[in-house]
């Protein structure tokens, strides 16, 4: 049996939901969101990525980024003092 998967399996799938109880349709969203959140992701690590390629961007040395981070902590701790 070859299903299609913009159709068929998308029609069964809808159906299941609808008749699934709360906590599945919740594992169900669960699971979606996560695939939202990891293709965002994805693309804005292509979109740095390409950047970088066009030369948009330079990269940190470790040592640079280590020293913006320490900059950076001490100017947070000043302000909650």
């Amino acid at each position: 049996m070859n299903i299609s998967v913009n159709t068929d399996i998308r029609k069964k799938a809808k159906k299941s939901i609808d008749k699934a109880d709360d906590t599945t349709v919740k594992m169900i969203l669960a699971m979606l969101e996560v695939q939202e959140k990891e293709n965002a992701f994805e693309k804005e690590i292509e979109h740095r990525f390409r950047e970088y390629e066009e030369g948009k961007i330079t990269p940190l040395t470790l040592d640079e980024l280590e020293t913006r981070v320490r900059k950076s902590h001490k100017e947070r701790l000043k302000k909650m003092k």
